[in-house]
């Protein structure tokens, strides 16, 4: 299983890239990258409510707010309406627009990534961190509701703040994207994790 996935946001299509089979997660097609393809996926393609918020995907109006809250209590999220939209509006989310998602295994990324997810086992993320500071001075954030941890916490809020998130991840991406029970997220904007790499 691939540890370091690249993925990029563009506003076109890419060229020599195969287009997702099917609709599915976000977390599901960094799975597919896990897994060593090159996909990408269009805002038709990425079918979770939570992630399409996240990612700017749907316009934040009362009604996708409404219908985002109602999922998160139905799924146990949050204990009721008024929790869900205080918990759906401390996510970072991405500006509203049309865009294309890039998923790829890093090191044969097809174009180039806007961000670098890995997935390490709590002593390796100790050393990226380590290193990571050691270059740049930056902390990674860890600020965690347990949903939403790949589109969240792991895509948009390193994309919108230039930062890198540390994450254990939620239900749904901990199935989608194969981690083990000892592996969390470790998420950085390309620039970071080449600093962090030496680079």
């Amino acid at each position: 299983m691939i540890d370091a996935i690249g993925i990029a946001v563009l506003d076109h299509l890419p060229l020599g890239v195969d287009h997702v089979q099917a609709s599915g997660r976000h977390c599901t097609f960094a799975g597919l990258a896990r897994q060593g393809r090159a996909v990408w996926a269009s805002g038709e393609d990425i079918t979770c409510p939570l992630a399409r918020f996240n990612l700017g995907l749907d316009a934040p109006d009362a009604e996708t707010m409404a219908r985002i809250s109602a999922a998160l209590v139905e799924w146990k999220a949050a204990r009721d309406l008024d929790t869900a939209a205080r918990l759906l509006s401390s996510f970072p989310r991405l500006p509203f627009g049309e865009r294309v998602f890039v998923y790829a295994p890093l090191d044969a990324a097809p174009v180039y990534p806007d961000l670098v997810l890995r997935v390490v086992r709590p002593s390796d993320a100790v050393q990226w961190l380590r290193a990571l500071g050691a270059a740049t001075a930056e902390r990674a954030e860890g600020r965690s509701g347990g949903v939403g941890a790949l589109c969240g916490e792991c895509t948009a809020f390193p994309l919108v703040t230039g930062r890198a998130a540390v994450s254990p991840g939620c239900p749904g991406c901990r199935r989608e994207a194969f981690l083990a029970p000892d592996e969390i997220l470790l998420s950085l904007p390309y620039s970071l994790d080449r600093a962090a790499n030496g680079s």
